[in-house]
């Protein structure tokens, strides 16, 4: 009960000073300004009291003991595998539409600080008995559809 008689007296007395302070207050530009800061601070204050009556929701949150996690290195690590694995696709699409096939397909995907996700280089690996014509003209066809991207080719070991 002394819980309500000390919240209805704050919230009587926080009236009367934001009234008082409301007299104060000259006219002018800024007028309109003023007048919602202190219907702001008003609000905030008889929320506050509100809820102080309400012991459920009264929580004692400890924000300190929650732990920061930065998401920004795992997402630009995930953005370059998906790059990566998206031309990886593409170039053993082109190689397939065209007759060639390759074992493996390596991607170089990097980030600069920017944010931005540049390929630079695509690596093809071909089984040990393949012909090193036919391993020129696998790679001179990706590098023909990729411009500035090294293409480079090798047998396996």
């Amino acid at each position: 009960m002394t819980e309500i008689k000390e919240a209805a007296l704050g919230i009587c007395l926080l009236a009367v000073a934001v009234g008082l302070f409301r007299m104060l207050i000259p006219d002018g530009k800024y007028k309109t300004q003023i007048t919602f800061l202190t219907a702001c601070i008003f609000s905030v204050c008889v929320l506050s009291t509100v809820t102080k009556l309400v012991p459920v929701i009264d929580a004692d949150l400890e924000v300190s003991s929650v732990p920061a996690v930065d998401f920004s290195e795992k997402l630009s690590e995930q953005a370059r595998i998906t790059a990566a694995r998206g031309v990886r696709e593409k170039v053993k699409e082109l190689l397939t539409n065209n007759g060639y096939s390759c074992s493996k397909i390596y991607i170089t995907a990097n980030i600069d600080g920017a944010f931005c996700i540049s390929i630079t280089e695509v690596e093809l690996l071909f089984p040990k008995d393949t012909p090193d014509e036919y391993m020129e003209n696998a790679a001179a066809l990706v590098e023909s559809r990729t411009g500035d991207i090294t293409v480079r080719y090798a047998k396996e070991r």
